[in-house]
This record gives structure tokens, sequence and C-alpha cells, in this order.
């Protein structure tokens, strides 16, 4: 796939794609032009996304690569993962996919690397973080998972995700609102006693945001510390 290319505007073009605009988006290409720090860092996503668009549509980016959800799922499926369109999605992780195990609704998103660069890196650790998460803490996720439910927050999705570390992002269509924190993607688990060992340890969760503290604060799981960002580490049973 050939990657879009920017465009060239003339001055003319220029003048008059600016004063189409209507006033409430000039006004956030003002602000960025001069350098408005202060706005800019308290800009909200949709209002990143106009601005993305306009700094497109004026030869200043490079359009996104763009991939539609029945390509997503042909792309995994090469890799051997079936998914689908999971329910919840947020415009923050709009290319994140659902691959279901036992009622959970664990989600996979490579973020378009593929297309972007050609490295299929993302899609690999996604799919090895996914199965480890299933081999080792299934029990785990889905207890949270189901403790989410009922919050009644709406449809809730577990994110596959890490680094080094494997996490479980935790989230709904406003985005993420708890992290569980698991173990190093190089411990030991080929075996059946090795995978019980990681499945045994207690792990933190980590909400995110003072209202999702709130609401999580008190949950009360085998395995499972809820810490709050900033507190200092206690001891782990």
């Amino acid at each position: 796939m050939e990657k879009p290319k920017r465009k060239s505007l003339s001055i003319e073009e220029t003048f008059t794609y600016l004063t189409s605009l209507p006033e409430a988006e000039a006004d956030l290409l003002r602000r960025y032009f001069t350098k408005d720090i202060e706005f800019l860092a308290q800009m909200g996503y949709a209002q990143s996304k106009i601005l993305a668009k306009h700094l497109v549509g004026l030869g200043y980016m490079d359009p996104p690569i763009e991939q539609t959800d029945e390509e997503r799922i042909a792309m995994w499926a090469k890799y051997g993962l079936p998914v689908s369109v999971p329910r919840g999605r947020s415009a923050f992780s709009d290319s994140m996919m659902l691959a279901e195990h036992d009622g959970v609704p664990y989600c996979v998103n490579e973020n378009t690397h593929l297309l972007k660069d050609g490295s299929d890196a993302k899609i690999h650790r996604n799919i090895a973080y996914r199965q480890m998460m299933i081999d080792c803490y299934h029990n785990k996720i889905k207890s949270v998972y189901e403790h989410c439910v009922q919050l009644d927050r709406g449809p809730v999705w577990v994110l596959v995700g890490g680094g080094s570390q494997v996490q479980a992002f935790f989230g709904h269509d406003q985005g993420y609102f708890a992290i569980l924190f698991l173990d190093d993607c190089n411990l030991p688990r080929d075996t059946q006693a090795q995978r019980e060992k990681l499945a045994r340890k207690c792990h933190i969760l980590q909400p995110q945001g003072a209202l999702n503290e709130q609401l999580l604060g008190q949950m009360k799981l085998p395995g499972v510390k809820v810490e709050f960002f900033g507190q200092a580490p206690s001891p782990m049973d």
C-alpha cells in the first residue's frame, strides 16, 4: 500500500482554505501557529483531531494511513488470530479489535504499524501477550472484568498492552480506566507449574483518575491489590 502524500497548496488556495473555516476552527489554527502553549497543553482529543485534519488539508502534515475494520480483520487473520469489532471502542483506540476468550473481551491494537513502516513486530507481541494473559492470568483478569461490568458504565473491554512488562488495560467508550500490571514477558511459562506460579502472584491494579479510584478503590479480589497512582508501594502478599 502506497503511503498517502501531503498536498502542496498555492497562496491563493491556502487563503481560500483558511477563509472557509468555521470561526472556532480558524481560531484553533491561529492558536497553533502563534504557539499558544497554555491552550495547546489543555487541548482535548476532539480539538487535536480537528487540528490534525486542517494541518493535512493545508499541506503541513502527511495524510494519516487509514485502515477499515474489514482490512483489520483480514490482516489479523493472516497471523492466525480471528478478530471482530469490539463493543465500546473509544475514539482514542479506533483501530482496536476484539479477540474474545471465555467471555472476556480481550482486545488487540497494532496502530497500523504494519502499513506505516512494514513492521509486524507489534502484531506478534499482541498475539503473544494475549496468549500469556490467557495461559497465566485469565481467571484473575476475568474477575476484574466482571467487577468492572457491574459498575454499569457500558461495555467494558480488556486491551492487551505493555512493553517488557505485560499489562491489561480495562476500558470503555471513554478510554481506559484501570491498568492491571502483570509480569515480565520473559518469565518462564512453558510448563503448567510455571504458569500456575505466575497465576498465584499478587498483581497491582491501578485506577486512572479520581473517579475511577473512588469506584475501584474498595475492590477486594484474590490476587489483586488496588493502588493509586503516586501511592508508595505496599508489601504484597
